[in-house]
């Protein structure tokens, strides 16, 4: 029997597009998409976690950057986010030549005491357009992913699901 190559399909009703501020929509599987492609020049001045009642936040925090000086931006680059329920992970792209300007061991330091978090993987930037880091987390969970201005941040809402 022939082998045949791994074929990764995405079918459409899977991918979300995030909304531009916070509706509710919860998913626990597939992939979430936004920002602005057109944006291609940003900092990645933060990653953090806010927990709140019966949820926990993580913020993507972001500014713009022209003529080589930090400048405000109306969106988020384009960014993904895909939810991997079987390995319970979320896994963040964010495109847009990002710069990372960020205490990395910081943000390490911060998840350690979340309740939904297990761990944070930040990645290297490997190649010059894009940036990706990971968190695994604890149990199954739904999330929400949405952006908010001023400042420009991209928010994702985790509820752990009940057993």
């Amino acid at each position: 029997m022939p082998l045949h190559p791994l074929r990764a399909e995405l079918r459409p009703e899977r991918v979300h597009v995030a909304e531009a501020g916070k509706n509710k929509s919860y998913i626990q599987d597939g992939l979430i998409i936004g920002g602005d492609q057109a944006i291609d020049d940003v900092i990645i001045k933060g990653v953090r976690r806010a927990p709140n009642p019966g949820f926990e936040r993580i913020v993507i925090d972001l500014e713009g950057i022209k003529k080589g000086e930090p400048s405000a931006i109306q969106r988020p680059p384009y960014y993904q986010v895909a939810v991997s329920p079987d390995e319970r992970r979320l896994t963040f792209s964010i495109w847009g030549r990002p710069k990372l300007n960020f205490d990395s061991q910081k943000v390490l330091s911060d998840f350690k005491r979340s309740s939904i978090v297990e761990s944070v993987t930040l990645l290297p930037r490997l190649e010059d357009e894009s940036w990706t880091c990971a968190f695994d987390l604890k149990a199954n969970a739904t999330v929400e992913v949405f952006e908010l201005a001023n400042p420009v941040r991209i928010i994702v809402d985790i509820k752990q699901k009940k057993k």
